[in-house]
């Protein structure tokens, strides 16, 4: 299905579905999660748009294992028994690393208006990003162990989106 000819319900479901995915990831967990993914999976097969987005979504995934797990080694998130571990190194658990395949879904459906503007996006995605993670330690998901800890992942998260916008949208362009 080309960008001119799908129907725009089709990213008004993809906004709720990212919704629907951070609700059931924090608060369900893995299993929840996973579901909501696979309908977001299945949504973007439907679209066409997997051969497109399966680079962001696969390096959206692995950038949030990155990212998160490097937070648990420098205390800056405590995600308590979610933590998986192996031997002496400590991951992400696997619900968080669904919700970076969410964003990475989503990426051109109901975060298109960012990849068009990538520095507006990534400077309103760090600021979205500590209440993202104060609302899930308030559910009891992780344990954030002052306000500076969110500060950093605000600042870390302008840049790593300011970069993943802009991809998203040189990729954009390249298609046209």
């Amino acid at each position: 299905m080309t960008e001119e000819v799908r129907p725009r319900w089709l990213s008004v479901i993809n906004f709720l579905m990212i919704k629907v995915a951070w609700v059931a990831c924090v608060l369900g967990g893995t299993l929840p999660g996973a579901l909501v993914i696979a309908l977001m999976c299945g949504l973007c097969f439907y679209q066409g748009r997997w051969q497109r987005e399966r680079s962001f979504v696969v390096g959206l995934a692995l950038l949030g294992l990155t990212l998160d797990s490097i937070w648990i080694h420098l205390g800056i998130l405590d995600f308590g028994s979610g933590t998986l571990h192996f031997g002496n190194l400590a991951l992400a658990p696997l619900w968080i690393i669904l919700l970076w395949v969410a964003v990475g879904l989503s990426l051109f459906e109901a975060l298109s208006f960012f990849v068009r503007r990538p520095i507006l996006g990534a400077v309103i995605v760090g600021a979205a990003a500590p209440l993202s993670y104060s609302t899930g330690a308030q559910f009891g998901a992780v344990v954030i162990p002052s306000t500076a800890m969110l500060m950093v992942i605000a600042l870390v998260w302008v840049v790593v989106f300011g970069i993943v916008f802009e991809l998203a949208r040189r990729a954009q362009n390249a298609e046209l």
